[in-house]
């Protein structure tokens, strides 16, 4: 049985010799372990001049011993790794089957400080002690872009802004195809209103990335979110179409997510003059029992009543009076002339 494969990813060496062990080691293998029973045949992934494994992005159909071999060939290239990681996934039918984010497994100074930053990092309140380590491990080996992606997170939780965007670009100067870089880089684009360049990053951020990961369709919401700031509402729509499209299971951030994409559509749906759609939209979200939302309730019902009175449904005084009360100062106007 054959199933897809997706593999992507970038190992570096501390130097040559490193490297040529690694040759050496995957030449053996290959010719004893795995008779060229893995996804690469020619080992094209290997990187003479620049001494890495270097995977762009490989999709391809193989067997599941392939799959096996292949996992195995990537973790022992990651006990010679200094840095990066490699991305694969095992699918059938769309359903993820396996997958596996290898990085650097050896006893390398570097690589130790980089895995204890992460540990600390997934810690409540010991943002300091990974920003430390991570720190320790950036300075061991100054090619981990993503220690600098990893460190970036910690800036931002500890809202060092100015921090995080030196370490967003420093990760993605070493390496432009970290998507995590990407999309960070693009929300402290937005924070600073350059919408332009945010989404210059977030084109990229999709590009880098794969609709199987949690993070494409991340970045598919800042996308639509950096089109209604500027009213490109054809634009907007099309990535709000196929995140709503979208099933995510409860393990999937975006699961939760789906309320605000549904009345972020409701509010594209409006500003299209789609009234009856947008209505739909925003009774859909509305009646959702859970779900997170950035969208404020004195905004909601300001959308809701806007959007009964233009598609001619009653009710709409009643929305736009709790959204007066709630604080919205376009409500309060709307209502002087409707009363």
């Amino acid at each position: 049985m054959f199933y897809k494969i997706i593999i992507q990813g970038k190992f570096n060496f501390l130097n040559r010799n490193s490297y040529d062990k690694l040759v050496k080691v995957i030449q053996n293998k290959n010719l004893v372990y795995y008779k060229n029973d893995i996804v690469f045949k020619e080992l094209e992934f290997l990187n003479d001049e620049r001494f890495m494994v270097d995977i762009p992005r490989y999709v391809g159909n193989h067997t599941d011993k392939a799959w096996k071999n292949t996992t195995n060939l990537f973790e022992n290239c990651a006990q010679f790794a200094v840095s990066g990681r490699v991305l694969m996934w095992k699918v059938e039918e769309g359903k993820v089957l396996d997958f596996r984010e290898i990085e650097p497994s050896g006893d390398r100074s570097a690589v130790m400080s980089f895995k204890r930053g992460k540990e600390y990092l997934a810690k409540e309140g010991k943002e300091k002690e990974a920003h430390d380590e991570l720190s320790k491990s950036i300075e061991k080996c100054e090619r981990n872009a993503i220690a600098y992606e990893r460190r970036a997170v910690v800036n931002l939780m500890l809202k060092n802004f100015i921090e995080a965007k030196e370490d967003f670009e420093k990760c993605l100067n070493l390496d432009n195809t970290v998507s995590e870089a990407h999309l960070g880089l693009a929300k402290i684009l937005m924070r600073e209103d350059d919408m332009e360049s945010a989404l210059e990053h977030l084109v990229l951020a999709l590009k880098t990335s794969v609709a199987l990961q949690a993070l494409h369709w991340q970045s598919r919401r800042a996308k639509a979110d950096v089109h209604i700031i500027q009213e490109e509402w054809d634009k907007a729509e099309f990535e709000l179409k196929l995140l709503i499209n979208r099933k995510f299971d409860k393990d999937n951030s975006n699961f939760y997510w789906r309320k605000e994409d549904l009345f972020k559509y409701g509010i594209v749906k409006y500003n299209q003059y789609d009234f009856a759609g947008a209505l739909d939209l925003f009774e859909q979200s509305m009646s959702m029992p859970e779900g997170k939302s950035k969208t404020l309730n004195k905004d909601k019902y300001f959308y809701l009543g806007m959007a009964k009175k233009s598609s001619g449904k009653s009710g709409y005084i009643h929305d736009l009076k709790l959204s007066a009360e709630l604080g919205n100062e376009d409500a309060e106007y709307m209502l002087e002339d409707f009363l």
